[in-house]
């Protein structure tokens, strides 16, 4: 296994000190320097393109309708509940109770009662507390509440709380084995009721959120309830912020569902709608043309400036498939030379699975070859949904893979950072070494001998997508300079 070495602005100067010769010495430094070239994208610089603008074949009409509902009665009771259809799409739609700021630091519940009237595959819905100001991600930040995802069947779900930095913890309700066992149990036309409670002093001081279902058959269908989620340790602190209770889109391009939802209760305040509640709406009684299908790789030069400075850039929407990439032709280089790369970076969405490359790749895959194992070093941005984004190198070479398990975490805040990846070829025993630096972040990734680094040659140096299932990020770069032979 690869060696991992990670350092945080917290350690010890000394220790940072003597690492430092370790991993990026003088003479990588001068060597690679003389190599160098620098892009600023003041102008299309002619990179090559693959499969990386592709634009839908026949786009679909989206239509969102829900909100106040006053002659529907599907979550039981009189006449007048909040609901309608909607469909899941990259664009924000919600509708929403403004409530006080609640945070981390203090209690709140909610309890109500929710009933499906249509459900189709890829469909899908939030249900909870939220906050109006969202990043553009698949699942809402700064977010507490239901997720429920359909089949014609009917729906599965699970309650899940994402912090101010996109980390995520959470557990199913309906039972969920991935790839085996996803069954729908919430079936249509059927009322269930719910209550939802957060407990800062809980878990010992770290927050613990709890869940509770009923309206099933306790002795066939596979649901837990209740439920208890202890937050892992740091989420708390990390923090979150709710101003909104309601409804909310999934924000991925998918099917569409109708639910209803009566009887609710937020703190003590309460809700019959009976009469118009008077909630905020986004995006909620809207018919619009989708653009942003599933796959539809959108990436390469633009005149935007989300990394700072004047306008010219690259990057975009990259989704992890199908295989795309938008590249500088270079070199040949090879790992038996020194290798830099830096420049600036920004994150502006992030679903969960799903990652973006850059470095150096070898082009033109053989016929049949997969192309996520091509040979590569670089930056990997990816990593699991409890996390969000690691920034963190990865080598392929012939075959075998290095990928550090952990790293500094890239967040979908809209803010440049600073970035480099430099590889040393007689670190590590001359083994070799990479190291990745967000702002004041650093890992470095030692190589072992199971990679064959004296056989690969890069050449091209780009931003590519790593071609195997998964979600898109929206991702931008900007003042580049990158070893090109």
């Amino acid at each position: 296994m690869s060696g991992v070495v990670w350092v945080t602005p917290s350690m010890n100067r000394q220790f940072l000190l003597a690492l430092v010769p370790l991993v990026c010495s003088a003479t990588l430094l001068r060597a690679a320097d003389s190599n160098l070239k620098h892009e600023n994208f003041d102008h299309d610089p002619g990179w090559e393109e693959i499969g990386n603008r592709v634009v839908l074949e026949h786009p679909r009409t989206t239509v969102q309708d829900f909100g106040f509902s006053p002659t529907t009665s599907f979550a039981g009771g009189k006449p007048g509940e909040i609901g309608g259809k909607i469909t899941r799409t990259s664009r924000l739609a919600y509708y929403g109770a403004k409530i006080p700021t609640h945070t981390l630091n203090e209690p709140f519940s909610a309890s109500g009662a929710f009933t499906f009237t249509e459900t189709m595959a890829s469909a899908g819905v939030f249900i909870g507390f939220f906050n109006d100001t969202q990043n553009d991600t698949a699942r809402p930040m700064n977010s507490l509440g239901m997720d429920f995802d359909c089949e014609k069947s009917g729906a599965r779900l699970a309650v899940r709380m994402i912090n101010a930095k996109n980390e995520s913890c959470g557990h199913f309700v309906t039972h969920f084995i991935p790839g085996k066992f996803r069954p729908t149990p919430l079936v249509k036309g059927k009322r269930y009721e719910w209550t939802l409670k957060y407990d800062p002093q809980a878990n010992n001081g770290g927050g613990q959120f709890t869940y509770a279902l009923s309206g099933y058959d306790r002795e066939k269908d596979p649901i837990d309830s209740p439920i208890t989620v202890d937050l892992p340790p740091g989420f708390k602190q990390t923090g979150a912020t709710f101003n909104r209770f309601g409804m909310m889109n999934m924000r991925k391009a998918g099917g569409t569902l109708a639910v209803y939802m009566d009887d609710l209760a937020v703190d003590a305040q309460k809700w019959d709608f009976s009469s118009d509640p008077q909630w905020d709406g986004v995006g909620n009684r809207t018919t619009f043309t989708e653009t942003e299908g599933r796959g539809a790789q959108d990436f390469g030069y633009t005149r935007t400036n989300f990394a700072g400075g004047q306008n010219g850039e690259i990057g975009g929407i990259v989704w992890r498939s199908p295989f795309a990439s938008y590249a500088d032709r270079i070199g040949p280089v090879t790992l038996k030379q020194p290798l830099i790369a830096k420049g600036k970076v920004v994150f502006t969405g992030a679903d969960p699975d799903s990652d973006a490359c850059i470095g150096w790749f070898r082009s033109g895959a053989q016929e049949g070859e997969k192309r996520a194992a091509r040979d590569f070093i670089g930056v990997s941005i990816g990593g699991p949904t409890r996390v969000g984004h690691y920034f963190r190198p990865m080598v392929n070479a012939a075959g075998r893979r290095a990928l550090a398990k952990q790293g500094p975490v890239l967040h979908p805040d809209s803010k440049p950072h600073n970035w480099s990846c430099t590889y040393d070829p007689a670190a590590n025993g001359g083994l070799g070494a990479v190291t990745v630096t967000l702002d004041a972040e650093t890992v470095t990734l030692n190589l072992t001998e199971k990679l064959d680094t004296g056989s690969v040659q890069f050449d091209r140096f780009g931003l590519f997508s790593p071609g195997v299932g998964g979600s898109k990020v929206k991702i931008y770069f900007d003042d580049l300079e990158y070893t090109a032979k």
